[in-house]
C-alpha cells in the first residue's frame, strides 16, 4: 500500500473522530456519525476492500459496542449523546468502525509485532478517552484505576484486532 493511501486513511479516521467529539461537544452527537460514515463510504471506494474486510469492520463495531457499554453499564465512563441508555452511543460506534479501517491500512505496520500492538493500546487508547473527556464528550474520574483499566482493555484489545484480522481479512 502507497504512503498516500495510509495518509489519507489515517487523516479521515482522525478527522471523523473529530467530527464525532465535537458533535457531541456541540450537542450534534449524530454529526460525527454521519461524518464517519462518508469517510467509510469514500474508504470503501478508494480502497475497493473485499467483502471480508467488511466484515471485520462490523465485528469490529460489535466487539466495540460490547467494550463501550460494559464501561458504560459499570459506570467506568458516562457517555454524552446517548441514543440509548442502555447502551454504548452511536458517535462511539462510528468510532470502532473507522478505527478498523487503520487496522489494515495505517496501522498495519503493527500487525505480528504483538509487543508494540500491546504498547500502543495501553498508551493511545486511553489517551483517546481522556481527550473524551477534556472535550466534553464524555466522563470519567480520571484515576490510577481508570487509567489502568482502560490501558488493559486496550492493550488487549488492539492486538486481538490484528489477530481477528488475520484470520478473517487475511486468511483467505
Amino acid at each position: 500500500m502507497s504512503n498516500i493511501n495510509k495518509l489519507f486513511n489515517i487523516a479521515g479516521f482522525q478527522l471523523s473522530w473529530w467530527a464525532c467529539v465535537f458533535g457531541v461537544q456541540n450537542g450534534h452527537p449524530h454529526f460525527g456519525s454521519i461524518i464517519m460514515a462518508f469517510f467509510l463510504f469514500v474508504h470503501i471506494f478508494f480502497f475497493k476492500i473485499n467483502t471480508s474486510e467488511i466484515i471485520f469492520i462490523a465485528i469490529v463495531i460489535f466487539l466495540g459496542a460490547v467494550l463501550d457499554t460494559v464501561m458504560l453499564q459499570t459506570t467506568l465512563i458516562n457517555y454524552q449523546g446517548l441514543t440509548f441508555e442502555f447502551m454504548a452511543p452511536i458517535w462511539i460506534l462510528a468510532m470502532w468502525a473507522g478505527f478498523a479501517t487503520t487496522i489494515n491500512h495505517s496501522l498495519s505496520r503493527l500487525d505480528g509485532k504483538w509487543f508494540y500492538a500491546i504498547l500502543f493500546g495501553s498508551i493511545f487508547g486511553p489517551f483517546s478517552y481522556i481527550a473524551g473527556v477534556k472535550f466534553d464528550a464524555l466522563v470519567f474520574h480520571v484515576s490510577f484505576f481508570s487509567i489502568t483499566i482502560l490501558a488493559i482493555v486496550w492493550g488487549l484489545t488492539l492486538p486481538f484486532l490484528f489477530y481477528l484480522n488475520n484470520k478473517i481479512v487475511l486468511e483467505k
